[in-house]
């Protein structure tokens, strides 16, 4: 079989298939090390099975991974903005409808940009503070509403 061949399309596709299996899992952090470990001995045999310098497997592997992960965050980018626009609509179609008033709709569309902040900023933080963080959030989001006399469901 063609080294170059290998390098660049057998390596890649199981790449690829790795990739996903690991993005689309969710894995503590001993089993993240268990799949670093795997993918770190992937490398040595295919590079040993093929007779191929470690290195250049591995870098091939690292080029993967990086398309894969910048991939996803542009999938993931487009999808959040998707979901913004269909919520913003819904909104709008409330104050079409009389349901809201513009200036709710204008108070609603920017405690949503200010939440969306805030769950950036719960990153890294362990499970319990992110569900009290969570639970203050809700109770002021309640009480917000209520000061503003917003109906629950928006």
């Amino acid at each position: 079989m063609n080294k170059k061949y290998l390098l660049y399309v057998i390596i890649p596709a199981i790449t690829v298939v790795a990739t996903g299996i690991i993005t689309v899992s969710t894995v503590s952090a001993d089993s993240t090390a268990k799949i670093g470990n795997h993918m770190a001995n992937l490398v040595t045999a295919i590079a040993q099975k093929f007779n191929l310098n470690p290195s250049d497997v591995q870098q091939v592997f690292d080029e993967q991974i990086s398309q894969q992960q910048a991939q996803m965050k542009d999938k993931m980018a487009q999808m959040q903005t998707q979901k913004q626009q269909k919520f913003i609509d819904k909104i709008n179609k409330a104050v079409v409808d009389g349901k809201l008033t513009q200036a709710q709709a204008n108070m609603i569309i920017a405690k949503t940009a200010e939440l969306n902040a805030q769950k950036t900023s719960l990153q890294g933080k362990t499970k319990e503070e992110i569900s009290a963080a969570m639970k203050s959030q809700s109770d002021s989001l309640k009480q917000w509403a209520t000061d503003n006399n917003i109906p629950m469901q928006y």
